[in-house]
């Protein structure tokens, strides 16, 4: 009896002892989870708790110079749903929306863009099969303006691959910016918490001298043509370049689409791709004699329909067979007179022809901060003694010039003979930097003034009597310009390039617009009617 009364009390003993120390252990445990390894636990909640979705991840806006959207023009609507209701009704519905699969790295999702969301569709996949809608800006267009300025996006690295996405696309991928939504333990998200944005203040973009408007409309003009080519307008004070459209296009939703297309629509014409001038060349002869004293606009010359130089004859086209007879150098221009200019030719000399080309920036890239570039070819001064001097007179042979250029060029005549290059981009947003504008570059005077006054007055009797006086003008508007057909041969196979580049007004030019129509023929019939209609559309001051 005395034994069970000391074993019991050794038991009541024992007992509290064992719950003191289960407490210490415990506490114990809460500190460690708590205090030394709660970085562990929280780093382990928080994955088990948010989900990122990739595919929407922010990117720096392009605008145009009033600071209009270029990209993130359009807002559509991201749909979330499970992969595992995805099924054949759901299928019909997304391809009844011409929904777009977005790329992403959620294993659980798949993530739809749809522009204009059918609400009865809405209302279906978010109450029958729980979807989740983010409503966030499209980059792209179906059809993008200006997409051969503005390049695309790899869907892969979302990095750049060309046009001003790549030159920048340091400042354009800087935008700090994740959607994550609540978690449950499988990582799926759990309805009514909604999708949190997470990024840091500030806006970042790329600000450009394009307006949307002369962009639209150079691209509608060349769109309804249905020809391929080329439309750049800048403005005649600062070489700005309001618009660059070039023909034919691509979707930039559907690049895998192009990648074995023969129609060549990620070359963009304008800037990219390089092609004899023909007569619009005879700007450049022009200058060269004029400036060397051997001839003005009064000199005299006699067509007969063709001009011989070391056995070699070279036809005059708008002359007939007779030629054009006694006729002055201005109406030789206004003409577009190939015997005259290349007497002309002969008075300059090849060589100084070439340097005035040179001064024109007929041998390198015109526009500044652009990459991909064509810088032209001029041929090599032993190219253009003796019988070479015909070709290179009336812009033809090795010589190749790109739009953009021929813009350059029509620049510096409308500017008094002042070149103060083109420019795409005004400067760039950089988050808490805010705006930085680039300075402008230096103008400097390549030609003198009387020149280029006296190709500009030449430049308006084209339009007034000559090859361009199918140019119809509005009462009161003046215009000045020079036509060009060019023959160019690829393989064997010839073809004929038309171009049209001139000014509006003529007396005080405020744009200059490049015209090039590939495989076009004459410039009279193909590009100047492309001309009209662009001007058309413009409202001047």
């Amino acid at each position: 009896m005395k034994k069970n009364i000391k074993s019991k009390k050794r038991r009541l003993l024992f007992m509290p002892l064992f719950f003191i120390l289960l407490l210490i252990i415990l506490i114990g445990r809460l500190v460690n989870i708590q205090i030394i390894e709660c970085s562990k636990y929280k780093e382990g909640l928080s994955n088990q708790s948010v989900a990122v979705l990739s595919g929407l991840k922010g990117r720096g806006i392009i605008y145009d110079r009033s600071g209009n959207y270029l990209t993130g023009m359009e807002e559509s609507f991201v749909f979330l749903l499970e992969k595992r209701k995805v099924n054949e009704t759901v299928e019909v519905l997304l391809e009844k929306e011409n929904a777009r699969k977005l790329n992403h790295t959620n294993p659980l999702y798949n993530l739809y863009s749809i522009t204009s969301p059918n609400r009865e569709v809405r209302n279906i996949l978010c109450k029958d099969y729980d979807a989740l809608i983010i409503k966030v800006r499209e980059r792209y267009q179906e059809i993008q303006p200006a997409i051969h300025v503005i390049g695309y996006v790899n869907k892969q690295d979302e990095t750049g691959v060309c046009g001003i996405e790549k030159d920048f696309d340091a400042i354009l991928s800087s935008v700090k910016k994740a959607y994550y939504g609540q978690a449950d333990g499988q990582g799926y998200l759990i309805p009514g918490f909604g999708i949190n944005i997470k990024g840091e203040s500030g806006d970042w973009g790329v600000l450009t001298t394009l307006d949307l408007e002369f962009q639209k409309i150079a691209e509608r003009v060349l769109f309804d043509a249905g020809v391929s080519g080329a439309v750049i307008i800048t403005d005649s004070a600062n070489g700005e370049i309001l618009a660059s459209a070039s023909s034919p296009v691509y979707n930039p939703h559907q690049i895998v689409d192009y990648l074995q297309s023969s129609e060549k629509e990620f070359l963009n014409k304008a800037t990219n791709c390089q092609y004899p001038p023909g007569s619009i060349f005879k700007i450049i002869v022009a200058a060269a004699a004029l400036e060397k004293g051997v001839v003005t606009p009064n000199s005299i010359f006699t067509c007969t329909g063709y001009h011989e130089v070391e056995g070699i004859s070279v036809k005059c086209s708008t002359g007939g067979k007779q030629g054009h007879g006694e006729i002055t150098l201005r109406e030789a221009f206004a003409q577009s007179c190939n015997a005259v200019f290349v007497q002309v030719g002969q008075l300059a000399g090849g060589e100084d022809i070439l340097d005035m080309a040179r001064t024109f920036g007929l041998s390198e890239e015109p526009v500044i901060d652009l990459s991909g570039q064509g810088s032209g070819n001029l041929p090599l001064r032993e190219e253009v003694l003796g019988a070479g001097i015909g070709n290179l007179s009336i812009g033809q042979g090795k010589l190749l010039v790109t739009p953009m250029q021929v813009a350059r060029m029509t620049q510096i005549i409308a500017a008094d003979g002042i070149d103060c290059g083109l420019t795409l981009i005004r400067g760039t947003i950089e988050g808490i930097k805010g705006k930085i504008l680039l300075s402008p570059p230096a103008a400097k005077q390549v030609i003198s003034r009387e020149t280029a006054r006296a190709i500009k007055e030449m430049m308006m009797q084209t339009v007034m009597t000559g090859t361009g006086d199918n140019l119809a003008l509005s009462p009161g508007l003046s215009a000045a310009g020079k036509t060009g057909s060019a023959e160019a041969f690829y393989e064997e196979n010839s073809s004929v390039h038309s171009w049209f580049t001139g000014f509006v007004p003529a007396d005080c030019p405020q744009y200059c617009i490049t015209v090039f129509i590939e495989n076009g023929g004459s410039g009279r019939k193909a590009a100047v009617p492309i001309f009209q209609k662009i001007i058309e559309e413009i409202n001047f001051d």
